[in-house]
């Protein structure tokens, strides 16, 4: 049986953040690509670990057909991302 995958909106809800929010965390931590081309698309570390899994979808921009790489978060990712802001909280929390 195949693992269940949330989209970024999912995995956001289930954190209590909201999706920009969570976009911008992941690329800080290195989850996430930080180029123009690929703004939603797990990093090579992130994929290793098991932390994100890389969606290629495809639509038509006009006659143009154009690949689009998305990260879906897993299990093991949810668990990650939320120590990190857990561990963040933390360190802002002990900052004040």
């Amino acid at each position: 049986m195949r693992e269940k995958l949330l989209t970024l909106t999912q995995a956001a809800r289930q954190l209590g953040i909201g999706r920009n929010t969570l976009l911008k965390k992941l690329r800080d931590h290195g989850l996430l690509l930080n180029s123009e081309r690929f703004t939603c698309a797990p990093s090579k570390a992130a994929v290793t670990n098991g932390l994100l899994h890389p969606k290629l979808s495809e639509f038509y921009r006009g006659p143009v057909r154009v690949q689009h790489i998305t990260a879906h978060v897993t299990a093991a990712g949810l668990v990650h991302i939320k120590d990190l802001l857990d561990r963040e909280a933390e360190e802002t929390a002990s900052a004040s």
